[in-house]
């Protein structure tokens, strides 16, 4: 009998899974000085935020910074010229490498291994890893040029570029941007994302946590055209496609057009994004559908909102 009220006793005061503990959020945002950014960590219930770095330089995007593979240290751009790490509660600064010549107006990524990578010319892909050598890992011919952001997976292994030129048979025109992954030297480049062109362009890919899927958005958004320039305006539309390359066409998903900088939770159902706001860009958590949006409150602009709050990494609870 005593046994029995025990075991009853266990399971009513057993921690639900709806109470674990909440993830972490690591997130770069622009300071209040202007051209500046700023390394914050959150829980993704909107608790504890924490100032990581207060000043951290900026590229073209804003800060950059990567969780390392086993979740104990931030990757980052914390000081100028230097790749570092710090822990994640913002202590023991470290510097890793020197920031490569030639990169202060590039976009530099960071991957879970500390690596760093960019593009040159809109032609070559660029990588290096922690202590070693800036080497050239993929290059582009034919007419076809590369964005400035290259976008690792989240276990360092694997790279993601958008094109723009013809990347499959058929083409109906060559104006057209496409996304391609490819492995750290180049090879193994699969299609997985083809663009139906007409002056739209892909921003935003990002991929989901254990690397089977990228979300992006495809469209001419809110660009202005004063030229007459684009064919037609189309919205953004947001995809989730399979990163071995079987459905190039994608599958639509209900994220609103002003949604910006998506990041995958760690279990893959949920996505952490910008959007906007009275006062400055905001931080939002939702389905993968945008569906049951949860604003993140008090987590925005610090007073100079250059560069939105962008979602770096997202570590379990």
């Amino acid at each position: 009998m005593f046994a029995a009220l025990v075991l009853v006793v266990a399971i009513v005061f057993a921690p639900s899974a709806a109470a674990a503990t909440p993830g972490t959020l690591f997130f770069t945002v622009g300071s209040p000085t202007p051209h500046v950014a700023q390394l914050w960590s959150v829980k993704e219930d909107g608790a504890d935020p924490q100032l990581l770095r207060r000043q951290m330089p900026v590229d073209p995007e804003g800060g950059t910074a990567a969780l390392s593979r086993d979740g104990k240290r931030v990757f980052c751009v914390c000081r100028q010229g230097e790749i570092d790490s710090v822990r994640p509660d913002g202590t023991h600064l470290r510097r890793l490498d020197d920031l490569p010549r030639g990169t202060r107006y590039d976009i530099v990524t960071l991957s879970s291994t500390g690596a760093a990578f960019w593009v040159k010319g809109n032609k070559w892909v660029i990588g290096q890893k922690p202590r070693g050598k800036p080497r050239k890992l993929a290059t582009f011919n034919g007419g076809v040029v590369i964005d400035e952001r290259v976008v690792p997976s989240p276990d360092g292994r694997r790279l993601a570029v958008v094109a723009y030129g013809c990347l499959a048979p058929g083409c109906a025109t060559d104006e057209t941007e496409s996304v391609l992954t490819m492995r750290l030297d180049g090879t193994d480049r699969r299609l997985v994302y083809q663009g139906s062109g007409l002056g739209k362009e892909i921003y935003d890919v990002a991929w989901s946590a254990n690397g089977a899927q990228l979300i992006l958005s495809d469209g001419t958004g809110g660009e202005s055209d004063p030229k007459g320039e684009l064919p037609v305006h189309y919205p953004r539309q947001w995809f989730l496609v399979p990163a071995g390359g079987t459905d190039t066409a994608g599958t639509v998903v209900g994220l609103p057009e002003s949604v910006n900088n998506p990041f995958f939770s760690p279990e893959g159902t949920r996505l952490a994004f910008t959007t906007p706001h009275d006062g400055g860009p905001r931080l939002t958590i939702a389905g993968l559908d945008g569906a049951d949006p949860r604003l993140l409150p008090g987590i925005g602009c610090r007073g100079y909102c250059e560069f939105s709050p962008q979602v770096v990494a997202w570590a379990q609870g």
